[in-house]
């Protein structure tokens, strides 16, 4: 009797890690993150609850420039203009509004339960060097779902919050295999189905109210080299409510959370290369409209980059406020790049007088520089010319022609 309840158990044991087996994953693979500092060590599936358990290690006095930790007061940088040297000991604690999305799906969300060994509702001290592991419960995850997000919120206000994209996980579906038993219980399946249709279909139209009503959008992408087509180490940043947070890529590859509400411009630069600007509003985009590459030009020598955003009075050669924020961009390239020298080239149509446009070309090349000579650029390392209507890009209507009314700049030194 001993032998077989011993049997019995060590049966439900095995049956017990069969039935567990490819529900635990292991240090998973995250494409990126927002905090170096937290790291995911597992996921663990149950019946209920999806556990992710986390490892937090203060790094603090490695690497000052984290200046604010998770959830936190920001910590002031001691490099930073005014700034107070850092302390020594932190706040961390995580967000109950914390969910898990199925990625480009974030109607399809996964509430957050409980959390051990890491508050909440209050804040947990930890010093310089501390190791912290803690693990938070979560809904369970559809089976069949490999990659998720996991999602504390937008850093804001000085705060960084905790945010992992792209986790990639062990959750394989469930397979149900036909019983020839009961073929009679599976038979008003089909007859329930097309009754059920039109409730599924009703909804169809309304993604973009969805993604609205789950007040978050992800929008994710990669950085090239516009040269290679390969992808390149970048930086990303977004001013929200006030504060301008930047998101670091070592593989290209980004994602960041924002209002599904709001407006953005989105701001990519890469260390080597001329950075990028462009505008996106999550509310007026569908979910496969929230993928964004960017392609970045390499700074080397002889290489034309053409300034997108600068503009000018019709026919003068007095910049408009739109263009500063372009011009700025050109102004930091060249202060990181001390050794850089450049021809600044203005270009027209070819409507109109040729000397007058090539005289306004040339104007419009010399205020661009008097612009970037004002920001504290040495006159020495910038030249100006104007070339007309000579050097056209394209032809056409004139719809196409406002394209050869541009100003680019080359780069002759470096």
């Amino acid at each position: 009797m001993h032998f077989k309840l011993l049997s019995a158990c060590f049966g439900a044991i095995l049956l017990s890690i069969h039935t567990s087996f490819g529900q635990i994953t292991e240090n998973p693979k995250v494409e990126e993150s927002s905090a170096p500092y937290v790291k995911i060590k597992r996921v663990e599936l149950t019946d209920a609850n999806t556990i992710i358990h986390l490892q937090f290690v203060d790094k603090s006095p490695k690497q000052p420039q984290f200046r604010s930790q998770p959830g936190f007061p920001s910590l002031p940088d001691s490099r930073v203009p005014g700034g107070l040297p850092q302390t020594k000991e932190s706040q961390i604690w995580l967000d109950p509004e914390t969910r898990l999305y199925k990625p480009g799906e974030i109607d399809k969300k996964y509430k957050f339960i409980r959390a051990e060994n890491i508050p909440t509702t209050s804040k947990m001290n930890v010093s310089s060097g501390d190791t912290v592991d803690f693990v938070a419960y979560f809904e369970r995850l559809t089976p069949g779902i490999e990659e998720f997000d996991f999602y504390e919120g937008r850093s804001q206000g000085g705060l960084q919050s905790w945010n992992f994209y792209g986790i990639h996980i062990k959750n394989p579906l469930k397979k149900e295999a036909a019983k020839p038993g009961k073929p009679v219980a599976k038979a008003p399946a089909p007859v329930k189905k097309p009754a059920a249709k039109p409730a599924l279909k009703t909804p169809e139209k309304p993604e973009i109210a969805a993604k609205k009503d789950a007040g978050m959008a992800v929008l994710r992408g990669t950085v090239y080299n516009a040269k290679t087509k390969e992808p390149i180490a970048a930086q990303i940043s977004y001013v929200d409510n006030g504060d301008t947070l930047q998101v670091r890529s070592s593989s290209g590859k980004y994602r960041v959370g924002l209002d599904a509400g709001g407006s953005y411009t989105i701001r990519v630069q890469a260390r080597g290369y001329y950075g990028s600007s462009f505008n996106f509003a999550p509310g007026d985009s569908s979910a496969e409209a929230l993928d964004k590459d960017v392609y970045l030009t390499p700074l080397i020598v002889g290489e034309t980059i053409l300034l997108p955003n600068i503009y000018f009075e019709t026919s003068k050669y007095t910049l408009l406020s739109e263009s500063f924020e372009e011009l700025n961009r050109l102004v930091e390239v060249m202060l990181d790049n001390p050794a850089i020298r450049i021809r600044v080239e203005g270009h027209t149509d070819n409507v109109g007088d040729f000397d007058k446009n090539l005289e306004l070309s040339r104007q419009r090349a010399e205020a661009v520089k008097t612009y970037l000579t004002e920001k504290g650029i040495n006159a020495g390392r910038i030249e100006a010319k104007g070339y007309g209507g000579t050097r056209p890009i394209t032809k056409g209507s004139e719809e196409e022609r406002k394209k050869n009314r541009r100003v680019e700049f080359v780069i002759t030194e470096l």
